[in-house]
């Protein structure tokens, strides 16, 4: 962990992520129109802000519980106290660059009682495994569907060609190794440090063996949950501006929006996030410019919004069962 620490803290990484961020942010704002874009924001509804804001909530929710259910710890684990490890690690996001949010879970949850460092590493790499091959899947979908070509269809298709073997493979290792096996193959990574691929492939491998396929199909079965409530919020923003879409684009938005997000960039994903969105906006689904420039300023504070609001009321409800109460 200090090691891991030290290579986040290293100035090299420190400046690559801010760097690519105003790269990509400049490139944004080059080819924004001041008077499309205010047109676009005069039209917006902010009726269906409320639904989104509530989708986005559920999804963080659904988030927590699918990482309870990953983590597998000995004894259940409120998903309240998961959620507020998330949200804790999220609010380190908005400020920290190359996606040092992750570093702060890590450190979090480590903490919590009956979860070790391998766990909280083997749920963080199925959580991406799984995500990553939804996102893939909703891509890949809502180009065949729409018709859409160019490099959203090679991005669907190039995600699940590495992430479904990558996560079909984790059950069939540990299912080969057994448990003896497993055991000697564990053991004799220990001395590698954590972020090691041996020593990673170990500890999925063991994951997979203790935990077993359906625990990992129910994970995925949240995962979709989640991310079709995402989907589903990112729609409500379309109506607000207007713009009635095809069903299949919201779940293309998502894949990409994550895909955006996961690129260890400057806090928030400012500048990487806005880029690639607006791309698959206007280049594959022939949105206006001005529209499409607007919409994703909107959508990148609507989806980070829902972190401070659910963290303001975990802190307002754990003050409130904290107040001691008299009994006269």
């Amino acid at each position: 962990m200090r090691k891991l620490l030290r290579i986040i803290e290293h100035p090299a990484v420190r400046v690559a992520g801010p760097v690519a961020g105003v790269a990509c942010g400049g490139v944004f704002l080059a080819g924004l129109d001041g008077r499309a874009v205010g047109a676009a924001f005069g039209q917006v509804s902010a009726w269906w802000l409320g639904p989104m804001l509530l989708l986005g909530c559920i999804n963080l929710w659904l988030r927590a519980v699918r990482w309870g259910v990953l983590l597998a710890p000995a004894a259940p684990l409120p998903t309240s106290r998961l959620l507020g490890v998330a949200l804790s690690a999220a609010l380190a996001g908005l400020a920290l660059p190359a996606r040092g949010g992750d570093a702060v879970k890590l450190l979090l949850a480590s903490r919590l009682p009956g979860v070790k460092l391998s766990d909280v590493a083997t749920a963080e790499l199925l959580e991406r495994l799984v995500d990553g091959a939804i996102f893939g899947a909703f891509i890949a979908g809502a180009a065949i569907l729409s018709g859409v070509a160019g490099w959203p269809l090679t991005l669907g298709l190039g995600a699940l060609s590495l992430y479904l073997p990558s996560l079909a493979a984790i059950p069939l290792v540990g299912w080969y190794l057994g448990a003896p096996a497993l055991a000697a193959t564990v053991a004799r990574q220990a001395g590698r440090p954590i972020w090691h691929p041996r020593r990673l492939l170990a500890i999925a491998a063991e994951a997979a063996h203790r935990r077993g396929p359906r625990l990992l199909a129910h994970a995925a079965r949240l995962s979709l949950l989640a991310w079709a409530a995402e989907a589903a919020s990112y729609y409500c923003l379309l109506v607000a501006f207007g713009w009635v879409a095809t069903p299949t684009l919201p779940f293309a938005a998502v894949g990409v929006a994550n895909f955006a997000f996961a690129v260890p960039a400057a806090p928030a994903s400012v500048g990487t996030f806005h880029l690639p969105v607006k791309s698959l906006l206007v280049d594959s689904f022939g949105a206006e410019p001005g529209l499409a420039a607007a919409f994703v300023v909107v959508l990148h504070v609507a989806v980070l919004a829902p972190v401070p609001l659910l963290w303001l009321l975990l802190t307002a409800r754990t003050r409130w069962h904290a107040v001691p109460v008299r009994v006269r």
